[in-house]
């Protein structure tokens, strides 16, 4: 295997912390069918060794291991739950991962928990997705647009997608006829890739907000789920002075945690996950 040595990364706080559906734990590293062929990785120490099919590997693209770790975190610290948070998982970096895996993975974690959606995204891989051969194994890589573009609701309901089934088919066709495209997108500014995807069937805000800071790299994202939703009325009333909805506790969000505020949002999202009470999400 080849190896990168690594500063302030942890393989397993990033990947665990409910923010890719794309890598999958696969004895002690983490493996990805969703680039275009298989790749497997794992963390000793300070190096990670990895592996991968058939061609070269990006792995500080994709962990974002160039981020300025410790100026994020200077930014964003504050006293109180963001510090414990922080202190919980210091080396968690964002993922940077492909655009339609991740937009199809977020649209269909609407009121499923996190195994059951690792469950229905490795069914969509091994009903359209491509497959590779790799350490003697079978992997399917997520399908592409023009793969998933066949597939009807009732495909979709067949593999237990339930209701999402129909905004899986909606935002494909979207997709496919170039209403957005990932090159739109990524020339957007936050706000409006954020409303742009908002447009897709069964992308609201919370989704919007998770494709923008997961795929598409816009780090003031702050999406509020279920956990965060907690945090905040626990640890965070200001985030509410402006009103109770959504856009504008997110506004106050970014505005308090600035340019790195999804960080904080994995930070706090990560620490209350693992040490609150149990949720739907």
């Amino acid at each position: 295997m080849k190896t990168h040595t690594i500063d302030r990364f942890s393989l397993f706080d990033t990947i665990e912390s409910g923010q890719t559906f794309t890598w999958i734990r696969e004895g002690t590293g983490y493996v990805n069918a969703d680039l275009g062929q298989v790749i497997y990785v794992e963390q000793r120490g300070n190096t990670l060794f990895y592996e991968s099919s058939s061609h070269p590997v990006d792995l500080v693209k994709h962990f974002r291991l160039e981020d300025p770790l410790d100026e994020i975190q200077a930014e964003i610290t504050r006293q109180g739950i963001i510090q414990e948070s922080i202190d919980f998982a210091p080396n968690l970096r964002i993922v940077s991962d492909p655009l339609v895996p991740c937009l199809i993975s977020f649209i269909g974690s609407i009121q499923k928990n996190i195994p059951a959606i690792h469950t229905l995204m490795n069914n969509i891989r091994k009903k359209w997705g491509p497959s590779y051969q790799f350490r003697e194994k079978t992997y399917y890589g997520f399908p592409s647009l023009e793969d998933l573009s066949s597939a009807s609701i009732s495909d979709f309901e067949r593999l237990n997608a339930g209701y999402r089934s129909k905004f899986f088919v909606q935002t494909v066709e979207s997709m496919i006829s170039g209403d957005i495209t990932e090159e739109q997108l990524r020339a957007m500014t936050y706000s409006e890739a954020h409303e742009t995807l908002k447009t897709l069937h069964g992308v609201g805000d919370k989704v919007a907000d998770c494709v923008c800071l997961f795929s598409l790299g816009f780090l003031e994202a702050f999406p509020i789920d279920v956990w965060i939703e907690k945090v905040i009325q626990d640890h965070y009333p200001i985030f509410q002075k402006e009103g109770n909805s959504y856009r504008k506790k997110s506004a106050i969000a970014r505005k308090y945690f600035g340019q790195y505020a999804g960080y904080a949002q994995e930070y706090l999202f990560y620490y209350s996950r693992c040490n609150g009470a149990k949720s739907s999400y």
